[in-house]
């Protein structure tokens, strides 16, 4: 059977606008750079205000950032289109056109405790890690290890009005790679 012939020349009618004359849209690049105009999105969490320079004007879009992405406003951004994808994703943060400052620390949960409570944190095997308490000298914080350590990347300071540092059991060592110094207005050994 011999398939049927279509006509490729079809016209259609003469409504006064002349379709070769409307230039073909142009598709999104794949990556593109925006800057931040507004870092936190009214009710979606995740996702920040990107303003675009094109040839055809400025657009504004919300879009989502990659998990560990935390754009400020002012910043440059590093924006991918996935292939398929409906929308574009802030892949990350383009460095050095001005200086990074550390984010405010934003209150993420707040627990109110009883006297006779506390609050822990597990480990994924379900065993203890750190726990908070409230007494009647102020904070407790224990760590719940036999073992614990207490770490710094660069330096570490513990800082109060009055420090005490006791050992229940056994000695107190000290030990440095360069040079310890103790400072005070009197020192008393023993």
């Amino acid at each position: 059977m011999k398939p049927e012939s279509t006509d490729t020349n079809t016209t259609t009618p003469d409504d006064g606008v002349d379709l070769e004359s409307i230039p073909a849209g142009t598709a999104p690049a794949p990556t593109e750079v925006g800057v931040c105009v507004a870092e936190e999105h009214p009710t979606l969490a995740g996702r920040v205000l990107v303003r675009f320079e094109r040839e055809r004007g400025t657009s504004e879009q919300w879009l989502p950032c990659l998990l560990q992405v935390r754009p400020r406003e002012g910043d440059r951004l590093l924006v991918i289109r996935a292939a398929g994808s409906a929308e574009a994703i802030v892949a990350g943060v383009v460095d050095g056109y001005r200086r990074r400052v550390d984010p405010d620390v934003r209150v993420a949960n707040v627990r109110t405790i009883q006297d006779d409570e506390s609050v822990r944190i597990q480990g994924p095997d379900g065993r203890g890690l750190v726990e908070v308490r409230a007494s009647e000298r102020g904070c407790v914080v224990t760590l719940l290890s036999p073992a614990a350590t207490l770490s710094g990347q660069r330096s570490l300071a513990i800082e109060a009005d009055e420090v005490t540092i006791r050992a229940r059991q056994g000695g107190v060592s000290v030990s440095a790679t360069d040079d310890v110094v103790v400072r005070g207005e009197n020192i008393n050994l023993n």
